[in-house]
């Protein structure tokens, strides 16, 4: 019978190097961060700012700061294009449907 799934030393956790254990803490902790926060201000959802905190990690700090700048600019242009649409196609309600 072959038990090669049943190693302790095979097991991905155990094999991981110091800068993956080092990512994986800074993750934990900014996530854990982000959710005080939230429960702190009192937000109606606090659970999107953990999971914001999830999706912008990144292991190196400058990918971290331009992944978040382009979710910000993202955000932007989606807010900009909700606005353009829903002004012009507000009063045809046929129009807005599709648009």
């Amino acid at each position: 019978m072959n038990f090669q799934w049943l190693a302790w030393d095979q097991l991905p956790w155990i094999k991981a190097n110091a800068g993956q254990w080092r990512y994986a803490l800074r993750n934990a902790i900014a996530m854990c961060l982000a959710l005080s926060i939230a429960y702190a201000l009192d937000l109606d959802e606090p659970y999107w700012a953990m999971t914001s905190a999830a999706v912008i990690s990144f292991p190196t700090v400058g990918g971290a700061i331009s992944k978040s700048l382009g979710r910000i600019v993202g955000s932007l242009m989606g807010a900009s294009a909700a606005l353009l649409i829903a002004g012009h196609t507000l009063n045809e309600p046929w129009l807005f449907t599709f648009a």
